[in-house]
């Protein structure tokens, strides 16, 4: 792979002090427009950006699992995000009370400035841009506001400067009842107003387009992964495939069945290790799995990386029968350990999971300090001692260091 020698395209890098919670040095911004020619050097981050208000579009906003409002005792989310700055009109109110009596408020991605403030966030930080989740069922449900999301999307990517990829997820697909490729392509050509913009990803002289789950998804046969991304890659698509973190074990066992012929044809390999270690285990799989095992693979192979950084994560409330704060934050210190490894093995870019997936916990957009959450309701804040931008700030400062690896 070519070396990144600009990582700005049409201006120069602008130096301003944004502290991480650990450390007061003052780094430079990518805060002009990133050179969308290229993965090389980047941090992105995965973008859901799934809510809604209550009986919204499809009726499902994603701030609950089992009841058309969030309630007390039926919440879908463990973090609340922190609101201010959102446009008022953008925002309803939650039966759950603040410290200071009044109720937290949360919002809808499909409402007229929230996706703009979002890619802000991003530029001030220096952060490239996002991946949008599209999941396979969004692509045929036509009141959902999926269109205007990546409309949105594509405008503000323009607006600040920033990078945008598409990301189908494969659950929902199923190769014993959909033809996932024809979906693919079909959706594909149906949004190549939104992939022919000039903030949309290139690499290597493709438009970049991510499938995530083989692996993870097994609904979807290994003869139709085959399938799905041999057709992108022959309609021109620089194709990475987001795939489960012990991808490369499947594919030394070669076993029937095993999903190592369709990793194999992938440009870019991402394993997914939301998951897969905490804060005492990390350094060993990074030295072991991500230094050595997964790095000889891909330069075996030929095939591009990408690693996943991911802050923590807590799933109570959707999920009552898991442990809540399971994979504890520890002030920043997970994160920065993560930031530091992914870092110095110099991947092609570093995939932030994700920038506001409070369902799961491992949001880095501006959410409540413990101090601040509501006092009937239980969620996970993030420490009293941080800025609510923090994890945006950690986030922006791997991502200088990691451009000036590609220099």
């Amino acid at each position: 792979m070519a070396i990144l020698k600009h990582l700005i395209a049409t201006s120069a890098v602008v130096s301003c002090v944004l502290s991480s919670p650990l450390s007061m040095k003052a780094v430079e911004r990518q805060v002009s427009t990133i050179d969308r020619s290229t993965l090389n050097g980047k941090f992105f981050v995965g973008y859901q950006a799934w809510f809604r208000k209550p009986n919204e579009d499809d009726g499902n906003s994603h701030w609950t699992t089992d009841t058309p409002s969030p309630e007390v005792g039926h919440v879908g989310v463990d973090m609340i995000p922190n609101v201010t700055g959102y446009p008022s009109e953008c925002l309803f109110d939650t039966p759950f009370t603040l410290p200071n009596g009044e109720v937290a408020q949360f919002y809808s991605n499909d409402c007229d400035g929230i996706v703009d403030l979002h890619f802000k966030y991003l530029a001030d930080h220096g952060i490239s841009g996002a991946f949008m989740q599209r999941f396979y069922g969004y692509i045929n449900e036509a009141n959902g506001g999926w269109v205007n999301i990546l409309n949105n999307v594509k405008t503000a990517a323009e607006k600040y400067g920033r990078g945008f990829v598409i990301e189908y997820d494969l659950n929902g697909a199923a190769t014993s009842s959909t033809n996932v490729t024809a979906t693919y392509l079909a959706d594909l050509a149906a949004l190549s107003s939104i992939t022919s913009s000039p903030a949309y990803m290139h690499h290597n002289g493709k438009p970049v387009l991510e499938i995530w789950g083989f692996g993870i998804v097994t609904e979807v046969t290994v003869d139709d992964g085959i399938a799905i991304v041999t057709a992108l890659k022959n309609s021109g698509w620089y194709v990475i495939l987001g795939v489960q973190q012990a991808w490369h074990a499947e594919l030394a066992a070669n076993q029937p069945g095993g999903y190592g012929p369709v990793y194999q044809l992938a440009d870019m390999i991402q394993p997914w290790t939301v998951g897969a270690y905490d804060n005492s285990n990390y350094q060993d799989f990074h030295d072991g799995r991500q230094a050595v095992e997964d790095a000889d693979a891909l330069r075996d192979l030929g095939i591009d990386s990408s690693i996943v950084v991911w802050p923590g994560g807590s799933s109570s409330n959707a999920n009552p029968n898991e442990v809540f704060d399971h994979f504890p934050r520890v002030n920043g210190t997970f994160y920065q350990k993560q930031l530091d490894g992914a870092v110095g093995l110099k991947p092609t870019f570093i995939f932030g999971a994700m920038f506001d997936e409070v369902n799961e916990g491992t949001a880095i957009y501006p959410v409540l300090r413990t101090s601040e959450l509501p006092t009937n309701q239980r969620f996970l804040g993030i420490d009293n001692d941080m800025e609510p931008d923090a994890y945006l700030t950690m986030a922006g400062n791997a991502a200088v260091k990691l451009a000036e690896a590609w220099q």
